[in-house]
């Protein structure tokens, strides 16, 4: 059935061809199906239909490797197979000539590449020779060595003007393609260009370039140029320095050249090493010495002696015409640098180590991930991303402490995850923070990495710790977090909007680089003893809010369950002053599958208010229990913390991170002047029948409306508690003040504002167990609020809004917001 839909296709592509005024005749002199076809860069075959009403032929137009045919000949109608090999370099294709007698039919078929940027590239821009004779051969790289064949080599020469005067195309591979001129014999291949050049007899240097060009199948060309000079002079070849001294470990050395001609004649120079003492061919250390355009290169190997060992290294050349030039270079290795351990680099004094010695610990960041620190804000609305490439984590060999690393480049950190490596400290700038007390070495190169192993996540020592056993000395560390739950288990990690974070390809709905309010957002993490612990996630990480196609539902991508979070214990000096008290501690996970909270939730609710119904009322979602908010204005609200937005753009509501009405907003004048106290708003519930070892109440909140008019609200708020239906109330055991930040809005919020709602927990007294009826009253603690600082691009780092400024009594209820996203009673068993 499949040849025979074949067929039919055919009868009507070839019915198309001769016109459509026309019956099909199936007796024709010579056909074929298509005369152009498209090949992926996969190996694979086609079949290629022909009709004729005799004897026909097939034949190539040209000899290639990478395809074949099954057949050469036929008779009548029938079919060709046109195999051909995966395509490793530019599209590529041949064309297949279909005879019979005097007709013929031509099938171009065009293979896709298999690389996206060919390129061919000379090991150095140009050459400077000397004026002898000589074969040269300059080292080249490619990533289309299987089509070398494409290639075509010309060489323009030039006056003493320096203007083209001729230009000789050369075919490569082809040692007798004589010329005319001074550069004959090119050769060209994936490692490397040959060619030959004459004696330069002239008074004058000479100059020429030798271009190497290839054209893919759709006539894009590439092309590389090699500039040559040839000089009137002798061979030279001068070190800048005759000695050198270096540290004992593996390393590759650059020695300059003050004048050197003869880097291109590599196969007539000579290279020796010497070893003072003597030593067996096994133990040579000095390692692949060269001769290159910019001087001498070679490598040490580690000196693992206790002395320090000497070498010569002795160049020589002799020209065709027999000039000699030559050259020593004396190595002096000291020994391998002395271990220190992660004890003895705290020791030290903050500045710059000036002692040889290295540390050996295990990498504990991922190089690659998005979420290994902070980016630094260094404008008003900027923060340089490039800081979290160079920074990495590592632990010593027995998990006890940790150092910050911070590379000067990204491209010089390259610390892989699990690996454990040799840090040369000597040259670093070790910096010393205190409480907590943290330890960062910075100012560190490629050459700073002594040695690397392959990475092994099972050698690394499983620290399991629960929340309040963890210490500075965890800092930097990899720690298993042990019995963790997320507390505001709806949307995403991260409780803020990304309409206020970069616009990038992970957050397509972000702003332009001149609006940046944000990078790093807390998510709270909670234990059976409600010890709280916050995660922080990057703005780039791409697991950090997911879209869904263009709707606002308010659905979960967090876990859901208990578990152990693998994370890095960190201490951020970002997002404290950022979105207020976060704790001593926090953790950072190089990957979502760090935080393995897939287990049975610990924790049972009692009742618990989320506004995901979308709905402008006090009912709680989960639960009974009333929720009493006396003189305030209840109206709906945005929660930040949902997964994706309508998608429309546009308005601060369309936002991913903001959902209308995903919350409430209490708004009242919050201070009692009258009677100088707080306003508040109780929460009752009975936890008849339960026991426990823990009950909390968690609130996720803010004030403000992305607008300077709205950002008044009460910032400190106590926690009280009454166990006889609120005839009294005593304030919760314990309770630090409960802080309520407000929410940025875009022309001039400081740096202290947060894109989104702040979360809090806090332990209840064991006796609100096994109540009929417990009542929770959050009441203002004072007339403390936050203010519009007036930011602007020259005080940002200075000028702070939160806590600034005081609740008065003209104080509109508008400006004064309590805005609720979450609030939650839950109890362990």
């Amino acid at each position: 059935m499949r040849k025979i839909r074949i067929l039919l296709t055919a009868v009507t592509i070839v019915a198309a061809i001769t016109g459509c005024q026309h019956d099909y005749d199936m007796n024709l002199p010579l056909a074929i199906t298509s005369r152009a076809l498209s090949l992926t860069k996969d190996a694979g075959s086609t079949h290629i239909l022909v009709y004729s009403d005799g004897e026909w032929n097939a034949r190539f137009t040209r000899n290639v490797k990478w395809a074949s045919l099954d057949r050469l000949n036929g008779s009548g109608n029938g079919e060709v197979v046109f195999s051909y090999s995966a395509n490793y370099g530019i599209s590529r294709s041949v064309c297949i000539i279909f005879q019979k007698g005097s007709l013929t039919d031509t099938v171009t078929l065009t293979q896709a590449a298999g690389v996206s940027e060919p390129f061919y590239k000379f090991a150095t821009p140009s050459l400077t020779l000397h004026h002898s004779a000589a074969d040269i051969s300059v080292g080249a790289s490619t990533n289309i060595r299987y089509s070398l064949d494409n290639m075509t080599a010309s060489v323009i020469y030039y006056n003493e003007e320096g203007e083209p005067v001729d230009s000789v195309k050369m075919i490569p591979n082809q040692e007798d393609a004589a010329v005319s001129k001074w550069i004959s014999n090119l050769e060209v291949l994936n490692d490397r260009v040959n060619f030959k050049v004459e004696d330069n007899k002239a008074t004058l240097p000479r100059l020429a370039d030798i271009f190497v060009s290839f054209i893919d199948a759709e006539g894009n060309s590439t092309e590389s140029v090699l500039k040559i000079v040839q000089l009137i002079s002798a061979p030279e070849f001068t070190l800048e320095s005759s000695e050198g001294t270096y540290d004992g470990i593996k390393q590759d050395c650059t020695i300059g050249a003050s004048a050197n001609n003869i880097a291109a004649y590599s196969s007539d120079i000579n290279i020796s090493v010497s070893y003072i003492p003597e030593v067996a061919e096994d133990e040579r250390w000095i390692i692949n010495p060269n001769v290159v355009t910019s001087g001498l290169e070679f490598s040490l190997l580690p000196n693992n002696t206790e002395e320090d060992r000497m070498g010569v290294i002795t160049i020589s050349y002799v020209s065709s015409a027999g000039e000699t030039v030559s050259a020593t270079y004396a190595v002096t290795q000291k020994p391998y640098p002395a271990e220190l351990s992660f004890e003895d680099v705290r020791a030290m004094t903050a500045g710059t180590i000036s002692k040889l010695g290295y540390i050996e610990g295990y990498v504990v960041s991922a190089h690659g991930s998005p979420n290994v620190v902070s980016s630094p804000q260094v404008g008003q609305f900027r923060y340089d991303r490039t800081e979290n490439d160079k920074t990495a984590y590592i632990e010593s060999l027995d998990g006890k402490y940790g150092f910050m690393l911070k590379f000067n480049s990204s491209e010089n950190n390259s610390l892989q995850r699990f690996s454990k490596v040799k840090i040369l400290v000597k040259g670093a700038e070790l910096e010393i923070e205190n409480d907590p007390l943290r330890y960062t070495l910075s100012g560190l190169n490629g050459e700073s990495v002594m040695e690397a192993e392959d990475p092994d996540k099972f050698s690394i020592p499983k620290k399991e710790k629960n929340i309040s056993e963890i210490t500075d000395d965890d800092i930097f560390t990899l720690v298993n977090v042990l019995n963790l739950e997320i507390m505001c288990k709806d949307g995403s990690y991260t409780n803020c909007t990304d309409g206020y974070s970069l616009k990038d390809d992970v957050n397509p709905i972000g702003t332009s680089v001149t609006n940046v309010r944000w990078d790093v957002a807390p998510l709270m993490c909670y234990d059976k003893q409600g010890e709280t612990i916050y995660m922080l996630t990057n703005a780039a990480s791409p697991w950090r809010r997911y879209s869904n196609s263009h709707d606002c539902d308010f659905f979960s991508l967090l876990p859901q369950g208990a578990g152990t979070f693998c994370g890095i214990v960190v201490h951020d000096d970002v997002a404290p002053v950022r979105f207020g008290d976060l704790g001593r501690y926090q953790l950072r996970a190089m990957e979502e599958s760090d935080i393995a909270l897939d287990g049975v939730p610990f924790s049972n609710t009692i009742v618990e208010w989320t506004w995901n119904d979308h709905k402008t009322d006090l009912t709680p979602e989960t639960g009974s229990g009333s929720l009493s908010i006396y003189g305030a204005t209840l109206a709906g609200s945005s929660d930040y913390n949902n997964v994706t937005c309508s998608g429309k753009g546009g308005a601060s509501g369309e936002m991913k991170g903001i959902v209308s009405n995903g919350g409430i907003n209490l708004t009242q004048n919050w201070w009692d002047f009258e009677n100088n106290a707080g306003k508040y708003f109780d929460i009752s519930f009975s936890t008849s029948g339960i026991s426990g070892s823990c009950m909390f109440l968690g609130i996720v909140w803010g004030h403000g409306s992305m607008s300077n008019t709205s950002i008044s609200g009460p910032a400190h708020w106590k926690l009280l508690y009454s166990l006889d239906d609120g005839a009294t109330f005593n304030e919760v055991p314990d309770c630090p003040i409960i802080k309520k930040r407000y929410i940025t809005w875009w022309s001039q919020t400081s740096p202290d504002a947060t894109p989104g709602f702040t979360e809090h927990l806090r332990v209840l007294p064991s006796d609100c167990f096994g109540r009929s009826n417990v009542t929770l009253r959050l009441q203002v603690a004072d007339t403390v609020t936050d203010m519009d600082p007036k930011a602007t691009s020259t005080n940002y780092m200075t000028v702070r809004g939160i806590e600034k400024g005081h609740i008065t009594a003209s104080t509109s209820a508008g400006n004064c917001q309590t805005r609720i996203g979450t609030i939650t009673v839950r109890y362990v068993k």
